[in-house]
């Protein structure tokens, strides 16, 4: 049986700040993340402890972390951060990639289609009002 997850203040989170004892939060769920883990992590142990006593979702989402990756995360969950009122957060998983994708983040190409429309519209009214 699964241990039952508590609320953690970001208080709480902030105290957990080193390599011996490195939690972050990821989609407001809060990880606890041994040596070990660590130590495997693709990236090394510094990627994780730099971020390790804060909310880590931005950068973990940025770095586009495959399934197995956040699968692997599952396996830490101590908690979630306090104030979250998702109904599911006491059973919550940290959301595979397609869930997320195209969500926030950098916005991509997206952020340019009004402005890209508007000179396209400009040029095709220019040519076609030319007398």
């Amino acid at each position: 049986m699964a241990k039952e997850r508590k609320a953690i203040s970001m208080e709480e989170l902030a105290k957990h700040n080193k390599e011996e004892d490195a939690w972050m939060a990821v989609h407001g769920l809060v990880l606890n993340l041994p040596k070990d883990f660590l130590d495997e992590h693709p990236g090394g142990p510094d990627v994780v402890t730099c971020l390790a006593g804060k909310d880590a979702t931005q950068d973990f989402e940025d770095i586009s972390h495959s399934d197995s990756a956040r699968d692997w995360a599952n396996k830490f969950i101590v908690g979630y951060l306090e104030g979250n009122e998702e109904e599911d957060i006491k059973t919550k998983m940290i959301p595979k990639h397609a869930e997320v994708a195209g969500k926030g983040g950098g916005g991509g190409a997206a952020a340019f289609l009004p402005a890209v429309v508007v000179v396209i519209a400009a040029v095709v009214a220019f040519f076609v009002f030319k007398v």
